[in-house]
């Protein structure tokens, strides 16, 4: 289509259609067949259908491919017709669209349980997502539908397979409960940036619920900041009468609600199981006839994510502590990949969430261990025993890649820096979306002076667009006092400068005490300096509990924590 789906999203609310499976059961489809088959056997109904909704109001219009991947088809037999069955579709709905209205190819599920708790790979997983995706861009379609998704990582998987292998803008909308969370326990905040932090172009939700559940999961996308959200609710939760099965909502209220997602911020809005041209031709004629509704959108935070939890680091917040003893360079961790004791990694990790810290830091670069195989175990461990959100201090860029894939949330990298064997990190931190540590080291040379900090710094967010530089976090660098002594003056003004400038910050802390005695007292001393001079995270030993106190009582001084909590907590 020459008029640009990008374009379209910019400047207008869009409409998209409504239910195709639940259509298809009026025209005969019966219970467990499978509908994309009809795009070969009758393809005339799907064409009815399409032109059905377009003559309702639809701007945009699904292709009839939701299951049409090698998995949910060999259930009929048809796996070895991905490829005709997508291209089908798209040219089905490409006839009837012409150049009057969007054409999404539709892409669901694969209906298989993805690793760590099934048996899917994430190499399986990306080949079949990859085989629709060019299949249906083949046929002409104008973006890309990940619908209806209850897993995180297959949407992230599917989105990945979209991006890398097609030129298609992508909309990726998961599936929601009514406590608000995905099948595997994803928040809408959390799913809405870590998808748009992949490079979703459209983040959203469909199915699921009816119109008032999905007005509950819009209100937590708005909150992440993400620009473009779209909303297609069932038509009300199914009910049997009479021994049909039901779906209860009219298509005035479907349009009600719709109006509302459109005020509190949807781009595109539609509906989804159970819903008719009737429902579309509602929700068309009520959101075209508003007028334009102008959204305040919260801007860029700093925020990375595991699958079902967030780590917000922002200036009003009290600062956010990153654990620091999955070290190879410290005596408990090291003691640990030596015995190759996987399960007491874990609980080293547990244990620093346990005593406040809210990420754990992962540097484990040692010529004991393969890195690359025990990152992907940890990982994949890490689901399991409480889905602990993960920072990744991999300086090798391959096994850094596969980690920012395999992940199932949005990325932590620590570091990157202005050295010319940073720059492949560099282009994985804007590929994966992370939030990334900026070292402000040099090309060629540690800082030696707060100025030198600060300058490269700044030339290190003069890398990244204005938006993206809302993920960076710049560490002002601390030496070891038994060696530089000097220098912890120069690092105290270097982050008392970024952070007067709205930079957010972090520092290594035990680096400052690295090889004297007492090193807990040092760190003590130290931290309480850096907290007075704008200190926004910390990498620390959480079970360090003076620190850990230390840390608290300074936060309550210079106002990050309220004297209200500080009552409560010592009262």
């Amino acid at each position: 289509m020459s008029y640009s789906f990008l374009k379209a999203l910019k400047e207008r609310v869009l409409v998209c259609d409504g239910a195709m499976g639940t259509m298809l059961m009026g025209y005969g489809l019966t219970s467990g067949g499978c509908s994309e088959e009809w795009n070969l056997s009758r393809p005339e109904v799907i064409e009815e259908i399409h032109r059905l909704y377009i003559d309702a109001g639809a701007d945009c219009i699904e292709t009839n491919t939701f299951g049409a991947n090698r998995f949910r088809l060999s259930a009929h037999h048809l796996e070895d017709k991905v490829r005709e069955l997508n291209i089908a579709g798209a040219r089905i709905a490409r006839k009837v669209a012409q150049d009057k209205v969007f054409v999404l190819g539709s892409i669901g599920p694969t209906g298989k349980i993805l690793e760590p708790f099934g048996d899917l790979s994430f190499e399986s997983a990306y080949e079949a997502f990859k085989e629709q995706a060019m299949a249906l861009e083949e046929g002409g379609v104008d973006a890309i539908i990940i619908e209806t998704m209850g897993d995180l990582q297959e949407a992230r998987i599917a989105l990945l397979a979209c991006k890398e292998n097609t030129k298609l803008p992508v909309i990726c909308q998961m599936s929601f409960s009514e406590n608000l969370r995905t099948t595997s326990g994803t928040p809408p905040e959390v799913s809405a940036l870590v998808l748009w932090s992949l490079g979703a172009d459209v983040v959203g939700a469909n199915c699921s619920m009816g119109s008032e559940g999905l007005y509950k999961v819009l209100e937590k996308m708005v909150s992440s900041g993400v620009p473009y959200i779209s909303i297609q609710p069932n038509a009300g939760m199914p009910i049997i009468e009479g021994g049909k099965l039901l779906y209860p909502e009219s298509p005035e209220q479907l349009a009600n609600f719709a109006v509302k997602y459109v005020e509190l911020g949807a781009s595109i809005v539609g509906s989804c199981c159970g819903s008719t041209p009737d429902h579309t031709k509602a929700i068309s004629d009520a959101v075209k006839s508003m007028e334009k509704v102008k959204i305040e959108r919260r801007g860029a935070y700093t925020a990375f994510t595991s699958r079902t939890k967030l780590v917000e680091i922002a200036k009003d917040l009290p600062i956010t502590i990153i654990g620091e003893k999955l070290n190879a360079y410290a005596e408990e961790c090291r003691n640990l990949l030596s015995s190759k004791d996987m399960d007491g990694l874990i609980d080293l990790g547990r244990e620093q969430i346990q005593a406040g810290a809210k990420a754990i830091d992962l540097h484990l670069s040692s010529p004991e261990v393969n890195e690359k195989e025990l990152i992907r175990e940890l990982i994949i461990n890490f689901q399991q025993f409480g889905d602990i959100p993960l920072v990744f201090d991999v300086q090798d860029p391959d096994i850094l890649e596969m980690a920012l894939r395999l992940y199932p949330g949005r990325g932590c990298i620590n570091s990157i820096s202005l050295e010319h064997s940073r720059e492949r990190i560099i282009e994985l931190a804007k590929r994966y979306g992370t939030v990334t540590i900026a070292l402000t080291t040099g090309r060629e040379k540690l800082p030696q002076n707060a100025e030198e900090r600060i300058k490269n710094g700044e030339d290190i967010l003069s890398i990244f667009s204005i938006n993206d530089r809302a993920s960076i976090i710049l560490d002002p660098l601390v030496f070891s006092i038994a060696t530089n002594p000097e220098q912890i003056g120069e690092t105290i003004k270097a982050l008392f400068y970024f952070s007067s400038k709205g930079y957010l910050t972090t520092l290594g802390l035990s680096n400052v005490s690295f090889g004297l005695p007492n090193r807990s007292l040092l760190n003590r001393a130290f931290l309480s300096m850096t907290v007075a001079n704008g200190l926004d995270s910390v990498i620390l030993d959480p079970t360090d509990k003076n620190l850990m106190e230390l840390l608290y009582a300074s936060q309550v001084i210079v106002g990050r924590i309220s004297q209200i909590d500080y009552v409560k907590r010592f009262k």
